[in-house]
């Protein structure tokens, strides 16, 4: 699927080789669709508060929160659960959140139900559209771009969600960063909120991973995360660049996070990689051909995400009912590797 287009654009958009414990934001494409689900199945949710909507939204951006505590030294260890999270045991996981859910004191379970949905439209999306980012990875990383190979698929991936992301913010408000702050419309929560939230993933963890992470480990990342989102934000191509060029003095390599995490003000809601003309892609984890654009995989998504919030708010709602829900599917929409519960 890779194309001349694509290719440009990469080259226009130098961004660094994936280090460990940071990955896209994809932030506001997240969001979006949390607020879509939270329009389409409001009457099923656990939505009566602000709390409450807070805590659904953010689950929406999922585990990604985690990546950001890589910045925080004395807990950045604990940003490898982040990756944990996104591939490993999927069924077990949404099982073992919704059993800290339940053990919640009363006062505090529809925040925690609100989470969970919540989280379970990120994996739904995730699983859904991590397939179609991936084919575009392998097409433009094996395109055979001078300095531009296999071992930069993290840095691709980052600029092929970046660009997606600053088409989904147009499309649905018709605004650009200028406009519309990343830092002030998402990540929204009060403390209270992610102090019921931080129990979840201690125990989520310690359950699906037996990974006992600090108790204050999800909230310390998302502080982390809103700061991070802060310092990204420029709505100056020059001042864009400027920093970009910062970092590559400092660090003396030719990529720029910096350049690959900030948005851009584009006001198009088209993006180079959302497969308009759909043509033929497949799935490097399956072989498996298609022809879905980024706009039809994010409305598959939608028709199902009422549903799977439903399923893991049901009563009744363990393992087997997480295995008939993920298919084992993991957050990259691959089979997860049948392994241990160690990672």
């Amino acid at each position: 699927m890779a194309n001349e287009r694509g290719v440009q654009r990469l080259s226009r958009d130098a961004c660094p080789p994936n280090q460990k414990g940071v990955t896209m934001p994809a932030i506001l494409t997240h969001d979006f669709f949390a607020r879509d689900v939270a329009d389409r199945a409001k009457a099923e949710l656990p939505l009566a508060t602000l709390d409450e909507s807070d805590a659904f939204l953010l689950g929406g951006q999922g585990p990604d929160p985690l990546f950001y505590i890589a910045y925080y030294p004395l807990m950045a260890k604990w940003a490898e659960v982040a990756h944990i999270m996104h591939s490993k045991r999927p069924a077990r996981l949404l099982a073992a959140m919704r059993e800290a859910v339940d053990r919640l004191p009363r006062r505090e379970k529809d925040v925690g139900a609100a989470y969970l949905a919540g989280f379970s439209c990120h994996w739904l999306l995730d699983s859904t559209v991590h397939p179609f980012v991936n084919a575009w990875v392998y097409g433009l990383t094996h395109a055979g771009v001078p300095g531009l190979g296999p071992e930069h698929d993290g840095m691709v991936h980052m600029e092929v969600e970046r660009d997606l992301d600053e088409a989904v913010l147009y499309r649905k408000t018709a605004k650009t960063i200028a406009d519309y702050r990343p830092f002030a419309n998402t990540l929204r929560a009060s403390r209270e909120v992610l102090a019921i939230v931080d129990k979840i993933y201690f125990y989520a963890a310690l359950w699906t991973y037996d990974r006992p992470i600090d108790p204050a480990t999800f909230s310390v990342s998302v502080g982390c995360y809103r700061t991070i989102m802060r310092l990204l934000y420029a709505t100056r191509e020059p001042h864009r660049r400027a920093f970009a060029a910062i970092e590559h003095a400092l660090t003396g390599t030719p990529y720029s996070t910096y350049g690959a995490l900030s948005h851009r003000v584009r006001a198009s809601a088209s993006s180079d990689f959302d497969n308009a003309e759909n043509r033929a892609w497949a799935n490097p984890a399956t072989g498996v051909v298609s022809r879905d654009s980024f706009a039809d995989l994010y409305e598959r998504a939608l028709d199902r995400a009422p549903a799977v919030a439903a399923a893991v708010l049901s009563r009744g709602f363990d393992d087997a009912a997480a295995h008939a829900l993920t298919g084992d599917i993991n957050f990259e929409g691959a089979s997860a590797p049948a392994d241990a519960p160690h990672a």
